[in-house]
């Protein structure tokens, strides 16, 4: 708002409009007047003013075509109005408050009640506009954030043996609290993970930094994957435990010469594992999430990738997608896409599939994809 704020005032009744700005300048206010419904509109678009005092019975275009029109426009910034009526009755006044103006004052306007109007509207004109403000800046802040978390995100090493590794990452919000990596081990096998902070936004978006750090600390420490995650669990919990925050991982070690891989689980949704063309079961894998209770003991299984097989990794933001109807996207969707379109990987098309489910619906958490495949000869 304006240091000196300024006051646009629309009656048709020559009288009425000087005495109104006759008492807002000696109040300290600078005015503009306009003599009809369509002149009022075209100074409120080119002045916007801080505040509007609009007479409702005027040629033209009334007062409450003047409000609506006003009001329904994005591009204009917030102006209170302060509709003025001859007609006290309670009709005229809903009419108005429902066309958008914001308060009212019945004709002839006592002194002291207009002043006590203007301030009040003025006082929530400058509210506004400071938490518009603070809005903008958060926005940007937001944005900053969103460049920065887009720097977790691993360059995917080169893979020997015709093996590969695809993933992406997609926030539901400007930063989210899904994360994966890829990180290549002096045995020339690769760790690779999908992990998931509960909660979405800034908070899980800090968690999820905390969490790859540690992880990639430990990885450099432990050659268990099991004793990694016990690990790593610990120091999630010293960490969040007061928060309620926890995290659900899928751990992955793969060695592309051989196919290779060994699986660890925290709480989350099992990975497909795709051989000879058909989606094959794997056997239970106990761990709770991470930073639930300090202790936990986590199992590792080991399968082996063929030549042609694949590993699908998966956030829950995968499944549990919800369109207009509030109903989830689901394992069986995610299995049969995967079984009836091209891939490996199948990752982008899913994504597309996803977005084509969901329709208008908004989006309601993080989905993040990983997958390790090895060609065929």
């Amino acid at each position: 708002m304006r240091v000196v704020p300024l006051i646009l005032i629309v009656e048709d009744n020559r009288e009425s409009r000087e005495i109104l700005e006759a008492r807002l300048l000696a109040n300290g206010y600078e005015v503009i007047t306009a003599p009809d419904g369509e002149a009022g509109l075209h100074l409120a678009r080119e002045k916007n003013p801080d505040l509007i005092l609009l007479d409702i019975l005027m040629p033209k275009m009334d007062g409450l075509e003047v409000c609506r029109r006003i009001k329904g426009d994005s591009t204009l910034p917030f102006m209170p109005i302060i509709l003025v009526t001859a007609k006290a009755d309670s009709k005229d006044v809903i009419a108005g408050l429902k066309a958008g103006g914001d308060e009212y004052l019945a004709k002839p306007v006592d002194h002291g009640a207009l002043l006590a109007r203007v301030q009040s509207m003025l006082r929530i004109k400058d509210l506004h506009d400071t938490v518009m403000e603070q809005s903008n800046q958060l926005k940007e802040q937001l944005k900053t954030a969103t460049r920065i978390q887009s720097l977790f995100w691993p360059k995917i090493p080169y893979l020997t043996h015709n093996s590969h590794i695809w993933a992406v990452s997609v926030p539901a919000g400007y930063v989210g609290g899904d994360l994966y990596d890829v990180i290549s081990q002096q045995d020339d096998s690769v760790l690779t993970y999908v992990a998931d902070v509960s909660g979405k936004g800034v908070p899980a978006a800090l968690i999820m930094a905390a969490l790859s750090t540690r992880i990639r600390s430990e990885a450099l420490l432990q050659d268990d994957l099991s004793q990694l995650l016990f690990a790593v669990n610990n120091s999630m919990y010293e960490l969040t435990f007061e928060e309620g925050y926890f995290a659900s991982i899928i751990l992955v070690r793969f060695w592309p010469a051989n196919g290779k891989v060994q699986i660890a689980r925290a709480g989350h949704p099992y990975p497909l594992w795709i051989a000879g063309g058909i989606i094959q079961n794997l056997t239970p894998i106990k761990g709770i999430s991470l930073g639930v209770t300090p202790g936990a003991e986590f199992e590792v299984k080991e399968i082996v990738l063929s030549q042609g097989d694949a590993l699908f990794l998966f956030s829950d933001g995968v499944s549990e997608a919800e369109n207009d109807n509030h109903e989830l996207f689901g394992i069986d969707r995610l299995a049969n896409h995967i079984q009836h379109s091209q891939g490996p990987p199948w990752g982008e098309r899913l994504l597309d599939a996803i977005a084509a489910w969901r329709g208008t619906a908004e989006v309601n958490d993080d989905l993040t994809i990983l997958e390790i495949w090895r060609n065929h000869k």
